[in-house]
């Protein structure tokens, strides 16, 4: 009985601590995306990036499939201050088109990108509108 309580208790704690780490080590750059080669592709955002107050645009290694692009879209338009996200698959590019008077700073947008498993180069932030 004992042993099915730790048995118990190893097997809670790993499930409770894998999202955790899987965040943390995931590297989609590193993937096979050989599965999804082809995917008909949905790039870009509805909301169109020249009518965003602020456009950003981070150059990111590792950006090689629309299922990269989702991944990317799914975990910036959950901020509050973006407008719109375009991936640019073939230039490696993420460009946010921030709402007027909401701002991003360099090391949140880097975090973000971390946390979608890729690896930030650079960002550009273009002039205010």
């Amino acid at each position: 009985m004992k042993l099915n309580k730790i048995a118990f208790g190893i097997l809670a704690l790993s499930v409770l601590t894998t999202p955790a780490l899987a965040d943390e080590m995931m590297d989609h750059s590193k993937m096979d995306h050989s599965a999804h080669e082809g995917a008909a592709p949905d790039l870009v955002d509805t909301k169109d990036v020249a009518d965003s107050a602020q456009i950003v645009t981070a150059k990111v290694n590792g950006l090689v499939c629309d299922f990269c692009a989702q991944a990317v879209r799914k975990v910036f338009k959950k901020q509050d201050a973006v407008e719109s996200v375009t991936v640019d698959l073939d230039n490696g590019q993420i460009v946010l088109g921030l709402k007027a008077g909401a701002n991003m700073d360099d090391e949140t947008i880097g975090k973000l990108i971390r946390k979608s498993g890729y690896s930030l180069v650079s960002i550009d932030r273009g002039d205010d509108a």
